[in-house]
């Protein structure tokens, strides 16, 4: 389409679920060549406002209606999920259940064969965008296997697989390294070029300084347009949705005793392949240890394997005790894990019982507090796995925050929240250390490293190393 031509022309878009609106009213207008970021906070239905568009919503409880969706002058109301493709491409938040193969090769076959692509140009297609994404070593690799940043690679490979004139990118940058960005940055720009219309959702406002627009979904369910250069009633707004905010000073921590001792240690992926290698550290009660690294470092693998969930060599003590003489019951009582993927931690129906399980001396109205901390009100009777990626995040952080471990590895906590929520998970963590927790987590976000990490442990080319002290 020719560039500043409508693609996306949504009217008065309205949501329910179970009876309580998430949004209503919600109109805006995306044109050819547009990146416009939607920000919000954690919860605010950016993401279910994706779906009403792309027409992946998965609640069949829901209610959606809107009195006009059209990309490209096409009504997509009466349109299937297979026939929308055709028009919206989409990269979700969960680049994991994206996919509906075992692996990337048979996902981009499955897509183009869906577009009838022949045998010979299905092959070609495939090859030519796992070079351009640089996911060739990982077409024949099962997806359960691959790292966040590895997923999210295939998730933009997939979703520039066929042309279409609606990108839809919900939070694209997703456990991608800083490093790692700009290559992806320059395909957003690439298809911008083209006269795409991209649609943007992310928390991290200041990779979109150079967006066309932005629009703002407030905690009430309205859209509105933020004006941009900034405007002072611009930063207010954005900071009254918990989307900007300072971080705090970073405060040191008491000496402890060692709680985890690694002397030696190798770790190798469950088919012999080696992944970091000669690793030696203590961590002390009372520590906040940050791990970085590239995607696909193995600083995931590095937590299974301190788990007894990947294979290693070396000596690993933990509390005193050898990690290779330990049962798992014994080392789950004293090791907690907050998942990359936090949906894989629940077990109850409904957010509040959920929180039970962790907290069973609680009363009902203590719990209820708890829930309210971290803005769960409208959403304790609603199931863990329809809530947004940020409030699972959250609900799986505050449910380990109740087991009262002596260690805690969190794989991400930032990601998926607005600067509020992630600012509230960080300083939750921090009051934790200070009563003797051991943490150690992982993150692309180098605001929260450098503000709450005491050191900083990076994995590289197969090493561990020290790259900073507190």
């Amino acid at each position: 389409m020719d560039k500043g031509e409508t693609v996306l022309l949504l009217e008065n878009a309205r949501l329910e679920i179970d009876g309580a609106r998430l949004f209503s009213e919600i109109s805006m207008e995306i044109r050819a060549g547009e990146v416009v970021l939607l920000a919000g906070r954690s919860g605010s239905g950016k993401s279910s406002l994706m779906h009403v568009i792309n027409g992946c919503y998965p609640n069949e409880d829901a209610a959606v209606d809107c009195s006009r969706l059209e990309v490209a002058g096409h009504d997509m109301r009466g349109k299937s999920l297979l026939e929308r493709t055709a028009y919206v491409r989409s990269i979700f938040q969960n680049a994991r259940l994206s996919f509906a193969m075992t692996t990337p090769y048979e996902e981009m076959i499955f897509c183009l064969e869906n577009f009838c692509f022949s045998a010979d140009q299905m092959e070609e297609r495939a090859a030519e965008q796992a070079e351009r994404y640089g996911i060739t070593p990982l077409l024949h690799r099962e997806f359960s296997v691959l790292s966040g940043g590895e997923l999210q690679r295939v998730a933009f490979a997939c979703a520039d697989l066929v042309d279409a004139p609606l990108y839809l990118l919900d939070e694209p940058f997703a456990n991608i390294d800083e490093a790692g960005i700009p290559c992806f940055m320059e395909q957003i720009k690439r298809w911008a070029g083209q006269g795409k219309a991209i649609c943007i959702i992310d928390h991290r406002l200041e990779f979109w300084n150079q967006a066309d627009r932005w629009y703002l979904l407030d905690e009430g369910g309205k859209l509105q347009e933020v004006e941009l250069p900034l405007t002072d009633a611009g930063v207010r707004s954005l900071t009254e949705n918990g989307l900007l905010g300072e971080m705090p000073p970073l405060l040191g921590h008491p000496c402890r005793e060692s709680v985890m001792r690694l002397q030696d240690v190798s770790i190798f992926c469950p088919d012999g392949t080696p992944l970091v290698r000669d690793v030696s550290f203590d961590l002390h009660a009372g520590e906040m240890v940050a791990l970085v690294g590239r995607s696909g470092a193995g600083k995931t693998s590095f937590f299974k394997a301190l788990l007894k969930q990947f294979p290693s060599c070396g000596s690993i003590e933990i509390m005193g005790q050898s990690l290779a003489k330990m049962k798992k019951r014994e080392l789950y009582s004293w090791v907690g894990l907050v998942f990359q993927d936090p949906s894989l931690q629940f077990m109850a129906a409904k957010v509040i019982e959920e929180l039970a399980l962790s907290f069973p001396d609680c009363s009902a109205s203590a719990l209820n507090e708890l829930l309210d901390t971290f803005h769960f009100e409208a959403i304790r009777h609603v199931s863990p796995w329809l809530i947004s990626q940020g409030q699972q995040r959250r609900l799986a952080f505050l449910t380990m925050m109740g087991l009262e471990k002596r260690i805690l590895f969190v794989d991400e906590p930032t990601y998926g929240q607005d600067f509020q929520h992630a600012l509230s998970i960080m300083t939750a963590l921090e009051h934790l250390c200070r009563k003797g927790l051991a943490c150690i987590f992982t993150s692309h976000d180098h605001r929260f490293v450098r503000s709450f990490a005491h050191r900083v442990l990076r994995i590289h080319e197969g090493k561990m190393e020290e790259v900073r002290h507190a």
